[in-house]
């Protein structure tokens, strides 16, 4: 619906945005277009504007499964070759993640339903490792996230009906799991509720299902923090939040795993030592330390007494250089 050049423009804005809240590195996995966050990567890097890092992933392999449902059979391949590479078949699996290579991304993403099979993902996984670049898996269900563990993803986000077995084989296997808590206390249906209008049926069936999906998260964090585990948190903001920005909208969701039962310390760690580690750039960034990229936030209080303090940074420090004072001259 809206040309490169506006969504290029938009994703300049949202990487400024991003990086003024404190988030100095990004994985944005995929729904850019097909270069889109690759040159936003690269105009970053070479200083035409202001944002994180940016680790890049491209077009979003996918099987012909829920993206095609609603469209035109004789405009469906046109639409979505613009934001998706299909799966169909183990050499296609292989080509598609060939075709984000000559794109030069950082990391594949993949999107699992049950159309798609374990030779197939696992094709994606041999052939983006042999190249040296990790594979993350949007897994919700059991079917999926099961896929994605069998094939040896790098990483499956989301997660949402992980059970204890599967989070086990996943702490085993040294699979990352990456939390993002969009959904939970009815977050989204407040950017809706925000931005668009919903019917009054709607957001009765919303409340009345909100506490049992709640119940459901706060049992997986818990799950998730007793199994060991290796566990990041991602915010998967790919909506437009009115009255916040980009990173603010990011923050806020970080501060649910909290709410969920989370420590405010592992929440902390999550989203940097973890989350860096995830990425494969534990050497680079998720801690201060000789060696590693000059990156530094700070808040006026104590985020591990007050997880919300993320939410306010006043000081945004990356490669060194100041972005952000708000503390006035010291």
């Amino acid at each position: 619906m809206e040309s490169p050049t506006k969504r290029a423009l938009i994703g300049a804005n949202l990487a400024r945005e991003d990086l003024e809240s404190g988030i100095t590195t990004v994985r944005n996995l995929g729904h850019s277009g097909i270069d889109g966050d690759t040159e936003l990567r690269d105009a970053i890097k070479a200083g035409r504007v202001s944002g994180p890092r940016l680790l890049a992933s491209g077009r979003k392999l996918i099987t012909r499964g829920e993206y095609l449902q609603n469209l035109n059979p004789a405009l469906a391949d046109m639409i979505l070759q613009q934001e998706f590479l299909l799966i169909d078949g183990t050499d296609r699996a292989r080509q598609a993640v060939r075709q984000n290579e000559f794109q030069n991304v950082d990391v594949i993403k993949v999107s699992a339903d049950e159309n798609l099979t374990v030779p197939e993902l696992a094709a994606v996984v041999e052939e983006a490792h042999r190249q040296h670049l990790k594979v993350a898996v949007h897994a919700v269900d059991k079917t999926s996230i099961q896929t994605a563990i069998d094939a040896g993803a790098d990483s499956i986000e989301h997660g949402n009906e992980a059970t204890d077995a599967q989070v086990k084989q996943m702490r085993d296997k040294g699979i990352f799991f990456d939390l993002t808590p969009t959904f939970y206390g009815g977050f989204l249906m407040k950017i809706s509720e925000l931005s668009i209008v919903i019917s009054a049926g709607s957001r009765a069936v919303d409340a009345s299902s909100a506490a049992g999906r709640k119940q459901r998260y706060d049992q997986l964090v818990q799950r998730v923090l007793k199994s060991g585990v290796k566990f990041a948190a991602g915010s998967d903001m790919c909506w437009f939040y009115p009255g916040k920005t980009r990173g603010e909208a990011s923050t806020a969701t970080f501060v649910n795993l909290r709410a969920a039962g989370m420590p405010a310390l592992d929440v902390i760690r999550a989203i940097t030592v973890n989350a860096a580690e995830m990425l494969g750039w534990a050497d680079r960034i998720g801690s201060i330390q000789p060696g590693k990229f000059a990156d530094l936030i700070a808040v006026a209080g104590d985020p591990v007494a007050d997880i919300t303090e993320l939410e306010r940074v006043r000081f945004v420090m990356k490669d060194g250089k100041v972005f952000r004072n708000d503390l006035g001259p010291h």
